[in-house]
């Protein structure tokens, strides 16, 4: 059964057009933050962008705007890149990013997203591999800047060099890499980075939490009852265990890797067997 901030989470999934930096910040609540006041965040993000105007020239070329927003919003303000502990969860979580002003590419983008969006500046998320970054819409040509790197701007040369330190990846680059990004697969990445976060640290209560969300935002994949499965194992909630693994290979007979997901259910039942 759903908790409450399952619930409000899902609804946010219903809507038209999500509102990104509402469903993180739920997202948040819903995990770790309980006594999040979703409403106080967006109030900072609002005040973000009042103040911005001041520093943003409307009467500019597009591209003059978005340096002026990442000055003010990561010199003026003091967002930046968290590089000495990356893998800290609260990187992920947005209300952490505005209290604490660090953060990783992705909440760095939602921000930087955001404050953009109520200026009218034209800018959407980007999702490469292994490096979020934001497009804008100026004059002529898109163009790409780095939150995670003070928004400097991005040619195609800088872009493989983040994807190969960042993913290992050394291939040809795809255009379709640059298409805009919409707003359920960046929850889907945010999420995929605080399953990666949990999942390494055995904190499995949490990331069985992350995985139910994951399921919510993108139903069709199987995985995700495969990986609550695996984590409800490692909680010692055996039936649970079974249950998922169990619905995980109903859905994907033939998937790679079958027989160990099988191999799984049987260990977890001869476990659970002499419990009843």
């Amino acid at each position: 059964m759903m908790g409450m901030g399952q619930w409000m989470f899902r609804d946010e999934l219903q809507l038209l057009e999500i509102n990104v930096p509402r469903a993180a910040l739920q997202l948040a609540r819903t995990i770790a933050y309980p006594q999040l006041n979703v409403a106080d965040y967006m109030g900072v993000l609002h005040e973000l962008s009042e103040e911005a105007a001041d520093y943003v020239d409307i009467a500019a070329p597009v591209a003059e705007q978005a340096e002026q927003l990442a000055a003010y919003l990561f010199r003026r303000r003091g967002f930046q890149g968290n590089r000495h502990t990356y893998a800290d969860p609260r990187n992920s979580y947005l209300n952490e990013v505005i209290d604490r002003r660090l953060g990783i590419p992705i909440t760095l983008s939602i921000l930087y997203i955001s404050v953009a969006e109520q200026l009218g500046l034209p800018a959407y998320g980007i999702g490469l591999p292994g490096h979020f970054i934001v497009g804008i819409r100026a004059e002529g040509a898109d163009r790409w800047l780095d939150p995670f790197h003070e928004g400097r701007w991005l040619d195609l040369a800088d872009c493989a060099d983040l994807i190969r330190l960042s993913s290992g990846y050394a291939g040809p680059i795809e255009a379709s890499w640059f298409s805009p990004v919409k707003g359920r697969v960046i929850l889907a990445r945010l999420l995929s980075n605080l399953r990666a976060n949990y999942v390494s640290t055995g904190a499995w209560a949490q990331a069985a939490e992350v995985i139910q969300l994951l399921r919510q935002t993108q139903p069709s994949e199987a995985e995700h009852l495969r990986d609550l499965g695996l984590v409800y194992y490692h909680q010692h909630r055996l039936p649970q265990a079974a249950h998922y693994l169990n619905a995980y290979l109903q859905r994907m007979p033939d998937a790679e890797d079958a027989h160990v997901i099988r191999d799984g259910i049987k260990r977890v039942l001869d476990e659970w067997a002499p419990m009843n």
